[in-house]
């Protein structure tokens, strides 16, 4: 096995040349010996536009090293998706087998360099924006304890992916960057993100099913535990690209805070969301510039068309339990057709509801779907479900701050569904000489 110093293949690391050759070089190298590890050195930073890194290569950051992508944005032509503006190469990988990202260096993106308009409260983002590191049909790939800093798009994306391992990485992305997820699990299977603290400008980690790439099968067997979230959308959802089916995925023993939205799933495009488990969390959410999607909801499960005419889907057999809430929006859970969410079950879910921003509330983010207004002025409830079959409520609570504006209503207000049951539900309503408890229409 190889183990190869990028600087003794030309590599400059001044912090101004592009050693995105030199990197290509010793990767190469590296796998034509069968593989082994490339070593980027401490006390450097390594400027470089697109590489493709190969199989049985460990790309190794010592800690105090730097690759930071090059600012010229028409080095990034090879696009993942071919209809979209965003999303092209840098750090990337097609096809290969034992690939590791390992160390305790630095890979910067550079976000800030993809930026039209640097606007206070978003940053309007210049087509063209790379992912930090794109693997695709790759199998066993490993991820240790790196930090990703300031990704101009997708930190990491996975597309038709097997067996992945990222464990204790950092990623540290501006929170004023929008569509700059975390990790996207896309049509990838096999997949577990163990113990990583997430920033995102957008969602922390957020499996996803986009059309075109049907040959990749499903979206399965997902693990994330143990991690950190803070998201300016959401920490924790599946979709909005829903066009293929999603199963078997545990999300569990992770703290939220500070977020738009804490835990969803969004069905927009048909598809099938079934068979997921969100336990033992900590889900801290609030309102924020509307401007990104999501207001304040801890949970939020909904099934709304994209486009007039488009195929649903159905989202079933989702569990959520032994979750504490604090938030300044109730959970919310909704649909446009009956059967479109069903068998939900909450089971010792906590939900305190109380607020300390200043934006404006009594609203629930339906973005993107037909509906309108995308943003419904509808009082708020500690649950409130609209439309769904097959719901449990069991051993679940209510509380509320003391700072209770008018629109705060009811501990739970069901409309339209069926076989809704709850079994020693706590709470009252907000002001309970005004409301009931629950609602049910």
């Amino acid at each position: 096995m190889s183990n190869q110093n990028i600087l003794d293949h030309g590599a400059k690391g001044d912090g101004e040349t592009d050693d995105a050759a030199a990197i290509q070089a010793t990767i190469d190298k590296c796998a034509a010996a069968g593989g082994g590890r490339v070593v980027v050195p401490a006390g450097r930073t390594f400027v470089a536009g697109p590489f493709e890194l190969r199989s049985k290569v460990d790309f190794h950051l010592e800690h105090g090293s730097c690759v930071v992508a090059n600012p010229e944005r028409g080095l990034y032509a090879d696009k993942v998706f071919p209809d979209w503006e965003d999303g092209t190469k840098w750090i990337h990988a097609t096809g290969a087998e034992d690939i590791a990202v390992t160390g305790s260096g630095v890979i910067d993106g550079r976000g800030r360099a993809f930026v039209a308009d640097l606007q206070p409260r978003r940053h309007w983002p210049a087509s063209g924006r790379p992912f930090m590191l794109n693997f695709e049909d790759c199998r066993r790939i490993t991820m240790e304890t790196v930090t990703l800093r300031d990704s101009a798009f997708w930190a990491v994306h996975l597309l038709g992916c097997d067996d992945v391992l990222f464990n204790g990485i950092r990623i540290l992305n501006n929170p004023l960057m929008p569509n700059c997820d975390g990790i996207d699990p896309h049509r990838s299977r096999n997949v577990r993100i163990i113990g990583c603290y997430i920033e995102a400008g957008d969602d922390c980690i957020c499996p996803k099913s986009e059309a075109g790439f049907e040959h990749y099968g499903a979206t399965e067997d997902i693990i994330a535990t143990g991690c950190t979230l803070v998201s300016s959308s959401c920490a924790i959802k599946i979709g909005s690209g829903t066009y293929g089916e999603f199963r078997r995925m545990i999300f569990d023993s992770c703290i939220i805070r500070n977020s738009n939205r804490g835990l969803g799933i969004q069905l927009r495009d048909g598809g099938v969301v079934e068979d997921v488990i969100f336990s033992n969390m900590f889900v801290e959410t609030r309102f924020g510039e509307q401007v990104w999607w999501g207001d304040a909801t801890p949970v939020y499960v909904t099934a709304f068309e994209r486009e007039p005419g488009a195929p649903l889907g159905v989202v079933r057999d989702i569990r959520f339990a032994n979750i504490v809430c604090r938030s300044e929006n109730g959970v919310y859970i909704a649909a446009n057709k009956t059967d479109a969410i069903r068998d939900i079950t909450f089971d010792n879910v906590s939900v305190k509801l109380d607020r300390w921003t200043t934006y404006p509330g009594g609203n629930y983010d339906r973005r993107p779907s037909v509906m309108k207004p995308e943003r419904s002025e509808t009082p708020t409830s500690g649950f409130h479900f609209d439309t769904a079959r097959d719901i449990t409520v069991r051993d679940c609570s209510v509380t509320w701050g003391e700072n209770l504006p008018e629109y705060y209503r009811h501990a739970l207000c069901a409309s339209d569904v069926t076989g809704l049951t709850t079994e020693r539900l706590k709470g009252d309503a907000a002001f309970p000489d005004r409301y009931e408890a629950v609602v049910t229409e």
